[in-house]
C-alpha cells in the first residue's frame, strides 16, 4: 500500500501528459526554427552535406556525448559528497537526463533542476540538501559564463559592433540582474528573503487568496529548507576541499565538453578555427540559452548560434552546423530524458527503492 501510495504521489508531482505536451511544444518550436535556418541559408547541398558527414568525424561525436553525460554527473556528484550525502554514482547519472528533459521543455530551464531535486529526495537526500546540491551546481555554471561573457564581448570589436542599436544588451542587463538578485538572496540576504516571502503570502492570506491553513504549510515548509539550504551552501563552502575542487573542475570540463560538439563539426565540414574562438562563441550562445523565455531556448538557440557562426562559415554549411549541434547536444538527451522520465513516473522507480 505504501509502495502505490509514493507511486500515486510522484505521478500526481509529475503529471506526464502535460510534460509530454511541454515536450510536444519544444519539438514543435524547434522544427519551426530548424525549417526557417534552412529556408534562410540551407540548399539541397546541406542535405548531401548531412547525409555524408565524415564517419570519424561522427565517431568521435558519440564518445564525446558519452563523456558529456559523465562530466554532467559528476560535477553534480562530487557537490553531494562535499555536502556528505550519500547516492550511489548510477543513481546521479540516471538524473542527468531527467535534468536535459525537464529543463528543456520547461521556460529559462527552470524545471530541470527542481525535478533533479525531487527524485533526490526520493532517494533519501533531504530536500534541502538536494536542493541545495542543484542550486550550487547551476550557480557554478553560471559564474563561470557570467565571469567570462563580458571580456569576450568587449574584447571582440565585431561583436561590439554587432550587438550595438540591438535591445538585447537591455534584456541580458534585466535577466542578469534577475538571476544574480536571486542567488544574492538565497545565499547573504536569507534572513531577508524570509520576511519578503512571508509578507507576499500574509497578503494573499489577507485578500482571501490563500487559506490560514495553506498560509502555515506553505510558511513553514519554505522557512525550514531555506534555512537548510543556507546551512548547506556554507557547507559546500567549508566542505571538504578535494570534494570542492572536483565540483568546480568537471563542471569546466563539462562546459569545454559542451563547446567541443562545434569545434568536431566544424572540423568535419573543413574548417579550421581556433578551439578558443569556437569557446567565446559557444560561452556567448549558452550564455544567452540561460534567459531565454521559450522552453529549451527552443527557436532562440537555433536563431543566435546561426547568426554568430554565419560570420565565419558559408552559408550552404549553417544548417548542417546547426542541424548537428542540437541533435548531438540537446536532442539525443532528450529523448534519452523521456524514456527514463517515463520510467521513473509509470513503473514508480522513485531511486530509493532497493
Amino acid at each position: 500500500m505504501a509502495e502505490q501510495n509514493e507511486n500515486n504521489n510522484l505521478s500526481q508531482f509529475f503529471n506526464l501528459k502535460n510534460y509530454l505536451l511541454y515536450s510536444g511544444l519544444f519539438f514543435l518550436i524547434s522544427a519551426a526554427a530548424l525549417f526557417y535556418i534552412y529556408q534562410v541559408y540551407a540548399d539541397e547541398k546541406s542535405l548531401e552535406i548531412i547525409f555524408n558527414f565524415p564517419l570519424p568525424i561522427i565517431t568521435s561525436l558519440i564518445i564525446l556525448l558519452f563523456f558529456y553525460y559523465l562530466f554532467d554527473a559528476l560535477r553534480l556528484y562530487f557537490v553531494l559528497k562535499t555536502l556528505k550525502a550519500e547516492i550511489s554514482f548510477w543513481e546521479i547519472y540516471k538524473l542527468v537526463f531527467i535534468n536535459i528533459f525537464v529543463s528543456n521543455i520547461t521556460p529559462l530551464a527552470t524545471g530541470g533542476g527542481v525535478a533533479q531535486a525531487y527524485f533526490l529526495q526520493k532517494n533519501n537526500v533531504p530536500l534541502g540538501t538536494s536542493s541545495a546540491a542543484v542550486l550550487i551546481r547551476t550557480l557554478l555554471s553560471a559564474i563561470i559564463l557570467f565571469v567570462n561573457v563580458p571580456f569576450i564581448i568587449f574584447r571582440n570589436k565585431n561583436m561590439v559592433k554587432f550587438l550595438s542599436g540591438h535591445y538585447l544588451y537591455l534584456y541580458l542587463i534585466i535577466f542578469i540582474g534577475l538571476y544574480i538578485s536571486v542567488f544574492y538572496f538565497l545565499i547573504f540576504k536569507n534572513q531577508l528573503l524570509m520576511k519578503l516571502i512571508y509578507k507576499i503570502l500574509s497578503f494573499l492570506k489577507d485578500r482571501h487568496l490563500l487559506t490560514k491553513k495553506r498560509f502555515k504549510i506553505i510558511i513553514r515548509f519554505t522557512f525550514q529548507h531555506l534555512k537548510l539550504f543556507a546551512e548547506d551552501l556554507a557547507f559546500f563552502i567549508q566542505g571538504k576541499k578535494i570534494y570542492v575542487f572536483l565540483a568546480i573542475f568537471f563542471t569546466i570540463i563539462f562546459l569545454l565538453a559542451e563547446f567541443s560538439f562545434s569545434y568536431l563539426l566544424l572540423i568535419g565540414l573543413g574548417y579550421q578555427i581556433p578551439f578558443v574562438h569556437i569557446v567565446s562563441l559557444q560561452i556567448l550562445v549558452v550564455f544567452i540559452m540561460y534567459f531565454a523565455p521559450t522552453p529549451g531556448a527552443a527557436g532562440i538557440a537555433e536563431g543566435g548560434y546561426s547568426l554568430l557562426f554565419s560570420r565565419f562559415v558559408d552559408r550552404n554549411d549553417i544548417f548542417p552546423l546547426l542541424f548537428y549541434w542540437r541533435f548531438f547536444s540537446k536532442y539525443i538527451g532528450i529523448f534519452i530524458g523521456v524514456l527514463v522520465f517515463i520510467y521513473f513516473v509509470l513503473r514508480g522507480d522513485s531511486t530509493n527503492e532497493k
